[in-house]
């Protein structure tokens, strides 16, 4: 339920922030926020609780993001989760964001999981590869996975390109069991 909720929120965002093409700072200063009101417990407190009025909610609120340099449009959208009681979702709204930002951007995001780590030739390679299956830009995200025995396996969505060593090795027993 939250997700729909989130998902909304960041696509009426992104509707917004499209006129102007500022996703990444729209990004930086929902992430810049999000931070703030997770660090402070009391933050939270008076944002969701019923004894503190709107108006002082609002003032609160207003003064958090003059400090961060928040741009109106973005206050105001944080003005409208605090009037809908959806402050408490703002990472899930973030996550959707930046889904719907990189789809809109044409960015592919891929994890790429490798037994080592890859020189920046081979990290490059795998990127531009990448690029190639998608017609994409492509915004890689590198990790380690000591449990690799080698190779690498990559995440596209839900796509799961897996160039390891198990999996070569897993392919090749369903083969063999296969007849």
């Amino acid at each position: 339920m939250a997700t729909a909720i989130a998902t909304r929120y960041a696509c009426a965002l992104a509707d917004v922030v499209s006129r102007t093409g500022e996703f990444r700072r729209a990004q930086e200063e929902l992430t810049a926020f999000a931070e703030v009101y997770q660090e402070s417990a009391e933050l939270r407190e008076v944002l969701k609780t019923p004894a503190v009025s709107v108006q002082d909610k609002t003032s609160i609120l207003d003064a958090i993001l003059s400090r961060l340099g928040t741009s109106s449009t973005l206050a105001n959208f944080f003005r409208v989760l605090l009037a809908n009681y959806r402050l408490g979702i703002v990472d899930d709204i973030i996550g959707e964001f930046g889904k719907l930002v990189t789809e809109r951007m044409g960015i592919s995001r891929v994890q790429i999981s490798s037994a080592a780590p890859l020189a920046p030739a081979e990290q490059q390679a795998l990127t531009t590869r990448f690029e190639a299956v998608t017609r994409r830009t492509v915004e890689a995200v590198f990790h380690v996975d000591p449990g690799l025995l080698g190779g690498v396996t990559a995440q596209i969505d839900s796509t799961v390109y897996d160039g390891s060593v198990r999996g070569h090795l897993q392919r090749i027993r369903e083969k063999l069991t296969a007849r």
